[in-house]
């Protein structure tokens, strides 16, 4: 595993641990329920496990669970495990429910998976401490020096020192201008002075932190550290774009640059996700609204003359325009298209502003979801005016267009719904749309899923 990157190998043994734990907690399930290997049947234990072992690869490869950033804080960690260990719970009953061909005590599964929780959770904390420690006393690390201290060599300097995927030893800043170089007491020498330090010290990786316009200079340097074994990683001046999700890509053999990472671009999330929303949507057409459009269309009409639905006219996905359904919450006015509705709103009747605290009047777009112009979860769309009207004063606001919008989104379920006419409620939002869009996983889905129906059920302050 000598050729692999550090943190790559901190991912592997992260993942063989998880799977290594989930078939121990099986053995130690079996051993305590029926005092033998498999509490299922001969046949059945190969494909239970395989089941466990895919879906949990699925879950966490479509999340952040083993990517090593700055500052790991190990609960969020713990945290995402016993997510997607939840969600796994939840696919595997299901489909132990609906199969025919397992045989099998449900208490035997809830112990199995207590103890998955007890074990995952346990492992982590001692794996994590214990790679924090083998850190400490340098194993395996290697040295460290940056070329250039300006603001580029700042920066990685900033971000190497507190990485905890990196394994190294620091040696220091090498700069021909001190003065450009914040940390002036780690400067070592001048770029010649690095060479001489090189060929006396041992250096076994560089970051060439100098502006683009010093080609000859990063050159020279580049075939120095070839011709001395040491790894060079080129650090390009894109801080003047500003954005924290910069992707690197290829067109053939061309390096090109993307300005922020996207989940959904790939297919086979789609798919997935629409795998989900098709399910859910008739779901709850079926079971709910078959029976609530008829119940709530009566009360509509007794609180308020005019239609049980109110449609109206929404940006959706690569800015198309389509029509939302909702039950209506108001009586007839004129400016329902171009009025956001706001705390007290005399236009609200009172079953209507029963029904917008508990988002009840939302339901009917589980029909938008079903006809594919709306998705269970994304950013949530807005009036066409609103997309007129913001997208020329907020930045990146037209990015939270790249994908469906949602029923529930990232924004809403921190604090962001109702009114929204204030720039800076607006942008807040738009911050935690584009979050959402460069972090999308199925398990955050799930987790903004199951907050969403807590909200729900809570009452939301900001509902209108």
């Amino acid at each position: 595993m000598s050729g692999i990157h550090y943190s790559q190998k901190v991912k592997i043994i992260l993942q063989l641990s998880d799977l290594f734990l989930l078939n121990l907690a099986f053995f130690v399930a079996s051993i305590i329920t029926t005092s033998s290997a498999s509490f299922l049947p001969k046949g059945q234990t190969i494909i239970f496990l395989i089941i466990i072992n895919l879906f949990w690869l699925i879950l966490a490869e479509n999340s952040d669970l083993y990517q090593l950033s700055r500052k790991i804080q190990i609960n969020k960690k713990i945290y995402k495990e016993a997510l997607i260990l939840t969600i796994n719970f939840l696919v595997v009953f299901l489909i132990l429910k609906l199969s025919v061909i397992f045989a099998y005590n449900p208490l035997h599964i809830i112990i199995y998976y207590i103890l998955c929780y007890i074990l995952l959770i346990t492992g982590k904390v001692a794996l994590f401490n214990g790679l924090r420690y083998f850190q400490k006393l340098g194993i395996n690390s290697r040295s460290i020096a940056i070329l250039g201290g300006g603001s580029l060599g700042n920066e990685i300097r900033s971000n190497v020192l507190t990485d905890y995927s990196l394994d190294f030893k620091y040696l220091g800043i090498f700069e021909d201008d001190p003065c450009k170089c914040q940390f002036k007491s780690e400067v070592l020498g001048s770029l010649v002075d690095f060479k001489n330090y090189a060929l006396n010290n041992r250096v076994d990786e560089v970051f060439i932190a100098l502006p683009d316009y010093d080609v000859s200079k990063v050159s020279e340097l580049m075939r120095f550290c070839d011709e001395h074994t040491i790894r060079v990683k080129i650090v390009p001046d894109f801080m003047r774009f500003n954005f924290s999700h910069l992707q690197p890509d290829y067109y053939g053999d061309i390096p090109i640059i993307r300005l922020r990472e996207e989940p959904l671009e790939s297919i086979g999330n789609r798919i997935i996700k629409r795998c989900v929303d098709i399910a859910i949507s008739l779901t709850v057409i079926i079971l709910i609204l078959s029976w609530l459009i008829p119940l709530l269309g009566i009360l509509i009409k007794l609180h308020s003359r005019g239609p049980i639905f109110f449609t109206q006219r929404r940006t959706g996905l690569n800015n198309r325009e389509f029509d939302i359904i909702k039950f209506r919450s108001m009586k007839l006015n004129s400016m329902a298209n171009q009025l956001q509705a706001r705390k007290g709103d005399p236009r609200i009747f009172k079953l209507g502003a029963l029904l917008r605290k508990y988002n009840i009047d939302e339901l009917p777009q589980f029909i938008n979801i079903l006809m594919g112009n709306m998705s269970l979860v994304g950013p949530r769309p807005h009036m066409i005016e609103h997309t007129i009207y913001y997208s020329k004063i907020i930045n990146s606001y037209l990015v939270r267009h790249f994908v469906k919008p949602g029923l529930t989104g990232w924004a809403q379920v921190n604090g962001y719904r109702g009114d929204t006419t204030e720039p800076g409620l607006m942008e807040g939002r738009v911050k935690h749309d584009v979050y959402y869009i460069e972090n999308w996983s199925p398990v955050l889905d799930t987790h903004i899923f199951f907050k969403t129906i807590y909200n729900m059920f809570k009452g939301e302050p900001n509902a209108v």
